[in-house]
């Protein structure tokens, strides 16, 4: 059975930068509607501040060649932060794998 299969839609959000009217950076966000399948979650230990800290990753697997590391993918109402560069793993070009990691209280 194919991966496309288990897809859902989502949205992937792309952070742009555009100046106000003090020349200021004002940071927004650019919708687009794509489709894809997060897998369950694996924990990785990393160094935060000199202290072991858990997080959950989470695989997930798209057709959307445009994504990009640091990409916020809305899946199934739940924030992701896209943390790895795109991998196509199964060197076909019918989709690409990502890594994420759980974002929250983030309005965008």
């Amino acid at each position: 059975m194919a991966i496309e299969n288990y897809y859902i839609y989502c949205v992937r959000k792309r952070k742009t930068e555009t100046l106000n009217g003090n020349n200021r950076a004002i940071a927004t966000y650019t919708d687009t509607p794509i489709s894809g399948y997060k897998s369950g979650s694996s924990s990785k230990i990393t160094i935060v501040a000199g202290k072991e800290t858990i997080e959950d990753v989470y695989k997930f697997y798209t057709d959307d060649f445009d994504l990009q590391s640091q990409d916020i993918i809305v899946y199934d109402g739940e924030s992701y932060l896209v943390t790895s560069d795109p991998k196509n793993t199964a060197n076909r070009n019918h989709h690409i794998k990502v890594m994420l990691r759980k974002i929250k209280n983030v309005t965008v």
